[in-house]
């Protein structure tokens, strides 16, 4: 997080809310992209499947919130709303490997 704050300025020609992914802001895509990996964490953290989504949207909203107390940030609800994409799909395609893995382990 802390390698895109230099380049995610208004003055930058990287800036994140310049670049479009599929008519997708770019630092939406990201935001999502980034919580992704929370589904996987579960994995070793033994927690239900609820529970650790619940975790994620908590740590998600925390993280918005935030951006409260810092002067160079803003809260934005599209950023919410992309993590909380994000932790859903990491879920899905947990489960969905798992599932694959399951079904190979009885019939191998």
């Amino acid at each position: 997080m802390l390698i895109v704050l230099p380049i995610n300025t208004p003055e930058s020609k990287f800036y994140l809310n310049n670049i479009m992914i599929i008519k997708i802001r770019g630092d939406y895509f990201f935001h999502a992209l980034t919580f992704i990996p929370w589904a996987f964490f579960m994995f070793t953290m033994n927690k239900r499947l609820w529970m650790w989504m619940l975790l994620g949207l908590l740590f998600s909203t925390w993280t918005e919130m935030l951006q409260y107390l810092l002067p160079y940030r803003r809260f934005n609800i599209n950023d919410l709303i992309s993590n909380a994409l994000g932790i859903l799909l990491g879920m899905v395609i947990f489960l969905l490997l798992t599932q694959g893995w399951k079904q190979r382990q009885t019939t191998a």
